[in-house]
């Protein structure tokens, strides 16, 4: 968990990332066009650093924590640290988890931090929601020595419009970008606050991704049809990116 910092602003060009792709291959039912075949639970655990501690404090905990509780961390499908993309100074921190409907070893990852004396670093909102999530582009490899930059978008579905409907924009947006060769993945998370809304996650490896988007994609015209067909289906409210590193 090394280098740590950068600036998180506000893309509207991610709101255009954000778009849609090409139609299902295959013969698709009308049931699984509606309804999101979820494959893992999400949790989300927002985290302040104490004054009077630091990311170096941090590190020495977590890389501890994980040594000591191996075999209870395990249980989860993954465990990785966000960090706010483009702060000089980063106090905010959010722990994003992964697991298959395991509340109980959600519940035993904050009794370990708890018993470890996590307080003293950081105090952090434990609020155990279990939204259901899928990957829709295939999932980026991650280890500890390596940090994937992402950005969470926070979107709902326009009046009419639901999973069924975007679907079909989405399969356009995915395999217009995979056609570009650029490791990327897309993440999909419905709202635990709204029946209608959802988190769209972008995943990159590379860090001028941007640079390289609007040089490849984003001018022409089937990014276009594309952005529009995806506005046409939702909108979403902000955008925020973060340097993602795993912990396990």
């Amino acid at each position: 968990m090394t280098g740590i910092l950068k600036k998180i602003y506000f893309l509207p060009f991610f709101l255009f990332l954000a778009s849609c792709n090409n139609q299902e291959s295959g013969a698709v039912s009308l049931n699984s066009l509606i309804i999101p075949e979820f494959t893992y639970k999400q949790d989300f655990f927002y985290c302040d650093l104490e004054e009077s501690s630091s990311l170096i404090n941090l590190e020495a905990f977590l890389s501890s924590l994980v040594a000591k509780h191996q075999k209870d961390l395990s249980k989860l499908n993954s465990i990785d640290i966000l960090f706010p993309d483009g702060q000089e100074e980063v106090s905010k921190f959010i722990f994003s988890i992964r697991s298959n409907n395991k509340p109980d070893a959600l519940k035993r990852f904050i009794d370990i931090l708890e018993i470890e004396g996590f307080s003293r670093i950081s105090s952090c909102i434990f609020s155990i929601y279990q939204s259901n999530g899928l990957d829709m582009a295939k999932p980026l490899k991650n280890n500890s020595n390596d940090f994937i930059n992402i950005e969470i978008l926070r979107c709902f579905y326009n009046a009419g419009y639901n999973y069924g409907t975007f679907r079909i924009a989405t399969d356009r947006f995915i395999n217009s970008v995979e056609r570009l060769k650029l490791p990327y993945s897309l993440s999909y998370i419905n709202s635990p606050e709204t029946v209608d809304g959802f988190l769209w996650i972008n995943s990159f490896t590379i860090n001028d991704y941007k640079e390289f988007l609007e040089k490849n994609w984003i001018k022409d015209d089937e990014s276009k049809a594309i952005k529009d067909e995806f506005n046409e289906n939702a909108t979403c409210l902000d955008s925020k990116k973060y340097k993602s590193y795993r912990l396990i």
